[in-house]
């Protein structure tokens, strides 16, 4: 990435959001501060993309405040030294779906001066090779007075029209074109222009938050950091998975669960989550199939079984090669998906059956990515096993089609929608959300600034498919970590507040209750959070009733 080195305090952001005028919704957030610590500066959070320059000075507030919208942490920016010039900024380079006649670009705004002169610039990535070239690539500018809020309500929320934004960039083709198919946001810039020949300072304690994009203008509450209504009609039912799943005791899997918030809530599970591989015993052998009488004593118990069907062979010896797309399509595992089908068919009631799940990945044989980047591919193999299924008259089961949140890796080939099936195959739309798989001490996101991309993506697209998180769960905080870090809890918590706002499509959630840094007792803390902002929240159901609502 590259900047003009010029006399105006540059800010780098990034983030989405979307609107009309009758309904809003965030669609991408660049940056909200909640996977900062307190007091980090600019140099300390270069994992998460942060730079400093010049006179500019960058570090992360936390306020101790229940939070709001908003969340607890929001950027500080002071001028540090004598330059002339400077800037904050965050490196995206990742594709996201724009829209220049109804997006909006926000970002929440405290300042002790009334108004501040901004122009903020938006580089994209036209000739395609991942870095911003002046002469091959756009910029689209737009320059306005920003006013600071008032002692009372010192926070104001700004929400900028895209179609206001005008190419001040001769490279480039010179039409805005920000999305998967036609290239890369690489970097938005807040520059605070100074128009009396640069004499001005950078204001003192200027701050910034929750920088995102929009469709139509960010909805907000009164105050205007206070949660926005949702429907009164909006609802989230409840599921688990659990190390229990892979002894075949599936009951266990909600029994171990309730029990342990018994004296606390006596809210009950709607989905209980458990995944057959082809085989678990270290061959490759097709002999993993499903269990009718364990999976009939959760329906009987209550609970809707959701199987995920996974099409590879556990512990096995790394170099064993496993199965991929063009195997399943080609026919060689159909007398397998023959014998699975005729086994589900013995449930006396309805399974929910997830299919080649989190196929925008790299982790699974069954990846776009793994596949020669085909995503056309996933959604034939997608329908090969649905096909078979509906030929040994299946009639007990019903499909999800479930992306992981965040495509990796970000190719313009590994767009979602690319690999969807049809909606004759689909019956529930699905996505996976997680903080901290992968590395060892991966970057730390919010729920929502880790989901909202593909969960916009799902409701815009497929707004008549139900949407379940099949998969969520948080990692705890290492003890290497600094303090002020956003813990476990908070992320729970504002988990919660998301789900009520900004993602109130979402009808399950499913946390993943294994791995000890997942799991929801990980910490006192982390299991009080979940007592208080979900089992002890109406807002979250008990029970089957509301999901089993959207199987008729």
């Amino acid at each position: 990435m590259s900047y003009k080195r010029t006399v105006f305090f540059s800010v780098f952001l990034f983030s989405f959001f979307f609107i009309q005028e009758s309904f809003a919704q965030l669609k991408f957030l660049i940056e909200d501060f909640e996977g900062c610590a307190e007091g980090y500066s600019d140099s300390d959070n270069r994992l998460n993309g942060f730079f400093a320059y010049g006179n500019v000075k960058a570090s992360v507030v936390l306020q101790h405040s229940s939070p709001d919208y908003i969340g607890q942490r929001f950027l500080q920016l002071n001028k540090g030294t004598s330059a002339v010039f400077g800037g904050w900024g965050k490196a995206v380079g990742s594709y996201v779906e724009l829209a220049l006649q109804t997006d909006y670009l926000n970002f929440f705004f405290q300042s002790k001066a009334n108004t501040i002169p901004v122009k903020i610039q938006i580089q994209e990535d036209d000739n395609g090779n991942g870095t911003f070239d002046k002469e091959f690539d756009d910029v689209w500018e737009f320059t306005d007075l920003i006013k600071s809020g008032t002692t009372d309500l010192p926070w104001t929320l700004e929400s900028l029209a895209l179609s206001a934004f005008t190419d001040n960039n001769p490279g480039g083709d010179g039409v805005f074109n920000v999305s998967y198919k036609q290239g890369k946001l690489l970097c938005l810039i807040f520059s605070f222009k100074d128009n009396s020949n640069h004499k001005e300072e950078i204001p003192v304690n200027c701050f910034i938050d929750f920088i995102c994009f929009s469709k139509g203008k960010l909805p907000t509450g009164n105050p205007v950091v206070g949660l926005p209504d949702f429907s009164v009609n909006a609802h989230c039912s409840l599921g688990i998975w659990s190390k229990e799943g892979v002894t075949a005791d599936f009951i266990d899997i909600a029994n171990g669960f309730e029990k342990s918030f018994k004296n606390k809530s006596d809210k009950r599970l709607a989905v209980v989550h458990f995944f057959l591989p082809l085989a678990v015993d270290g061959s490759t052998s097709l002999n993993n199939f499903p269990e009718p009488s364990g999976i009939n004593k959760i329906i009987k118990r209550g609970y809707l079984p959701m199987i995920t069907l996974e099409d590879y062979f556990v512990n096995v010896r790394p170099r064993v090669k496993q199965p991929n797309l063009y195997s399943i399509v080609e026919g060689h595992f159909d007398s397998f998906f023959k014998q699975w089908a005729h086994e589900i068919k013995k449930v006396n009631g309805l399974v929910l059956l997830r299919l080649l799940h989190e196929f925008n990945g790299d982790w699974y044989p069954w990846c776009i990515s793994k596949n020669n980047n085909d995503p056309e591919l996933l959604a034939k193999a997608f329908r090969h096993i649905h096909t078979i299924f509906t030929e040994q008259q299946v009639n007990n089961v019903k499909y999800i089609w479930c992306p992981n949140s965040i495509s990796f890796p970000q190719e313009s080939w590994n767009f979602i929608m690319d690999a969807y099936p049809g909606d004759e195959y689909v019956d529930f739309v699905g996505l996976d959300i997680y903080n901290g798989a992968g590395q060892e001490m991966p970057v730390w996101r919010s729920f929502r600034k880790e989901g909202i991309e593909n969960y916009f993506i799902l409701t815009e697209k497929l707004p008549h498919k139900p949407l379940l998180v099949c998969e969520v769960a948080s990692r705890e905080r290492q003890k290497k970590e600094p303090a002020g870090s956003q813990s476990k809890a908070e992320w729970i918590e504002q988990m919660s507040i998301a789900l009520q706002t900004d993602m109130s499509n979402v009808k399950l959630i499913s946390w993943f209750n294994e791995k000890e840094s997942f799991r929801i007792n990980s910490s006192v803390e982390s299991r009080d959070a979940y007592i208080k902002f979900i089992l002890n929240n109406e807002y979250f159901k008990s029970g089957t009733g509301f999901i089993e609502a959207l199987l008729k």
